[in-house]
């Protein structure tokens, strides 16, 4: 297996995203139905909302997780590619987890929102700090903001070209 230029993966990425773009989409436009039928008959759902509401990012994710380790066969890059879907994982498990028991009264609001704010800013730094990792010794890995550009540019490109 070689190693893939950083413009190679940013292709590579770019017709994944145009492979999945459906996944996102359509799933959340079914499940938010399903959502509006089962709130209308219980909050007792909301964990289940919420794994519904979930689950088709997830699955894109481990897509996305799949190719991302085809770019570079070496060990440690695998293990933070890995832990990065790990942590979205746990994470979603936490959320379900939390909301459940907040449902069943074993926690009280002031604890669910520490806990999902708590969730959401690991979230959010968790994937950065992979990246800044991963770009210590991986000089062509691909990371969310240059891969959003890349999805701008090609969105600019295709604008002014028709």
């Amino acid at each position: 297996m070689k190693m893939l230029t950083k413009q190679e993966r940013i292709d590579l990425l770019l017709a994944h995203d145009d492979a999945t773009w459906h996944w996102r989409y359509w799933g959340l436009f079914f499940n938010l139905i399903v959502v509006a039928f089962i709130s209308y008959q219980t909050s007792i759902y909301l964990p289940l909302i919420v794994f519904a509401l979930y689950l088709p990012q997830l699955c894109v994710e481990w897509r996305k997780t799949k190719l991302l380790l085809s770019f570079n066969p070496e060990s440690r890059y695998r293990r933070w590619v890995y832990a990065d879907y790990a942590v979205q994982w746990f994470a979603f498990l936490i959320v379900l987890c939390a909301l459940a028991c907040y449902h069943t009264g074993v926690i009280n609001i002031w604890t669910l929102v520490t806990i999902l704010s708590g969730g959401m800013i690991g979230g959010l730094l968790f994937p950065y700090m992979v990246n800044r990792v991963v770009l210590t010794f991986d000089t062509h890995h691909v990371t969310n903001r240059i891969f959003n550009e890349a999805k701008t540019e090609r969105h600019t490109h295709q604008k002014t070209s028709s």
